[in-house]
């Protein structure tokens, strides 16, 4: 997984952004709690209580999937679309928001604008998942919409 983001608030967004693309495109509850682990710090929610275990859980009952992880077929692409900075307190702590374009094809396509925060620190040389109660939801719209622009999100320019 990508690291290496600067030590700004956008960067701590970007690091955000590439952990919740490579556990929600994956759709894996071994991995979500692997990748937990080790981009996150101790004192956290933990890996079970985590927002994005949460969602991996939630898709793979609702999409009707046999195991912890996606069936072979089933078809998830997840693109960052947008990011918000909630806050920040000196260089080393942010409250990062990331709002994703998420789409699955079980059996027909579905799509949707999803938002997440998390408190963002700086180890090191690279953003950590920081400890304690996870920040307040970001608004979930739909990416590019007028209230996308209203509730803050400024769109990830595409390569």
């Amino acid at each position: 997984m990508s690291s290496g983001f600067p030590r700004t608030p956008e960067g701590a967004a970007a690091q955000l952004a590439a952990i919740e693309v490579r556990v929600l495109s994956a759709m894996s509850l071994p991995l979500a709690t692997e990748i937990y682990r080790d981009w996150s710090m101790p004192g956290g929610v933990g890996a079970a209580d985590w927002s994005q275990t949460r969602n991996v859980q939630s898709f793979l009952t609702h999409a009707r999937q046999s195991s912890n992880q996606l069936d072979p077929g089933t078809l998830v692409s997840v693109t960052p679309a947008a990011l918000q900075i909630k806050g920040t307190d000196g260089p080393d702590w942010v409250v990062a928001c990331v709002l994703l374009d998420v789409r699955a094809a079980p059996k027909a396509e579905a799509r949707m604008g999803y938002g997440s925060c998390e408190r963002m620190q700086w180890a090191g040389d690279h953003w950590l998942i920081g400890p304690g109660a996870p920040p307040a939801p970001a608004p979930s719209t739909w990416p590019g919409s007028d209230a996308s622009v209203e509730a803050g999100w400024q769109p990830v320019a595409s390569n």
